[in-house]
Parts: C-alpha cells; structure tokens; sequence
C-alpha cells in the first residue's frame, strides 16, 4: 500500500502527524491502530472502535478510556464515541429532517455541489468526463487475500464505459486478517436476508469480533433472540 503526492511518498507526514496531540484528541482509535498494525486507516476513529474487539469492550472502558480520549470537540455530534452516541444523532437528526425538506422544496436550501461521489459519478458516465474515485466495489480479484464477492474499496476511473476498479493485489496479511473479520460477518447476514435463515444471523452475530469481546455465547445468543422478537414486524422472514 502507498500513499503519495506525485513522486512523493508521503506516508512519512502520516507517521508524523498521529505523533501530534491535535490529531491524537480527534482521531484517538485511528492512531492507535495505525500505531500497532502499520498502516492509515481511513474509517473513522467512532465507527473504527465498533469494528475491531479492542476499544469497547466494558462500559467503564468506553466512559473511562475511550470517551475521554476525544477530546476535541469536533467529535460533540456522536457524543465522543460514548455507546448509543450515534443513535441519539440519528434521533435528533430526524428531528431536522422535515424542515430540512421544506427548505429544499421552496428552494431556499443551498444547492451548492458537494464532495459526494454520486453527482461525479454520473457526469463522468454520462458525459465522458472521467473522474477517479475510492468506490465499493464486488472483489473480483481486485484484493487478491480477500474472499471473491465480498464489497472491497479500491480506485476507480469513472467514464462512458462506466466504473473500472483497479487491481491492487495482496494486503498487508494483518490487514486482510482484520478485514476478514468483518466479512466473515457480512456474509452471514447475507446469507441470512436472502434465504430467512435465522441461524445464520444468530452465527453472524457470535463471530462480530466485537460482541465477541464483550458477550458470552448464551448472551449474544439471548440478545439475538430478543433483537429479532423486537424486530418481528420488519423482518417476517425470521
């Protein structure tokens, strides 16, 4: 993996930077994993810790350790990483939501272009401005010690001809470890929602490297079974 700026190498600048106490209070779980598996990761440092098994695994950890490790206060919106930070954001966003439509009816919401990939991505195809973006793509041999299917991020010319991955060949072996993880849990839950198979998500959900690190088989069997009763009426199939 390199990370350049024309012939630049500018992975050194990284390893500087995670070194600064300004960035270590915005991106605590970025540097950490940067620190000890070698590489950048580019998932935020809040959805990070929800990935892997070694920010949060007690509720005194997550208030005493992790929480307080934000501390600037760019990370307010989703609570400093505190659990159900998010959801409370997604809550209150709701809130927001109505008005926000109201606005973009009457024309009076800003309509300037933003950095989103979609508006780009059907100009180039469109009109054969080409355009280079990180997309989420199927693996078809792009990351070749990842499982073929699984949805992998790569660069991608986008023009008429439409979205062209690039190949990048193998990850670091501890990278395409942790990567694994993940995807051994989303091919579960897909195999769940396509064929209603309840044991399928009940196994998903025990080999979550974070449920893992904080529940007991019994327990994230318990908690699953719960789950799916609260949420019978939007999926019948289980």
């Amino acid at each position: 993996l390199q990370f350049r700026r024309g012939k630049e190498d500018v992975y050194p600048l990284l390893w500087e930077a995670i070194q600064r106490p300004e960035v270590i209070a915005e991106e605590p779980v970025r540097t950490d994993l940067m620190k000890y598996f070698g590489y950048f990761v580019t998932e935020s440092s809040g959805h990070a810790s929800e990935y892997v098994p070694y920010f949060r695994k007690t509720a005194q950890m997550v208030n005493e350790e992790l929480a307080p490790r934000f501390t600037d206060p760019v990370n307010h919106w989703f609570d400093f990483a505190r659990t159900g930070g998010y959801l409370r954001h997604c809550l209150h966003r709701l809130e927001q939501f109505q008005s926000e439509y109201d606005e973009i009816v009457a024309g009076a919401f800003p309509t300037a272009r933003g950095h989103e990939y979609g508006s780009y991505i059907i100009e180039a195809m469109e009109t054969n401005k080409p355009v280079v973006i990180a997309g989420n793509v199927p693996n078809t041999g792009l990351i070749t010690n990842l499982p073929n299917g699984c949805c992998v991020e790569v660069p991608c010319l986008v023009n008429a001809s439409g979205i062209q991955p690039t190949v990048i060949g193998d990850l670091p072996p501890q990278l395409a470890a942790l990567n694994r993880t993940n995807i051994n849990v989303q091919s579960l839950i897909v195999e769940a929602a396509l064929t209603g198979d309840a044991d399928a998500v009940y196994h998903a959900v025990m080999l979550d490297p974070l449920t893992a690190a904080v529940c007991t088989l019994p327990q994230i069997h318990d908690m699953v079974t719960e789950m799916l009763n609260a949420q019978e009426q939007w999926l019948p199939q289980f």
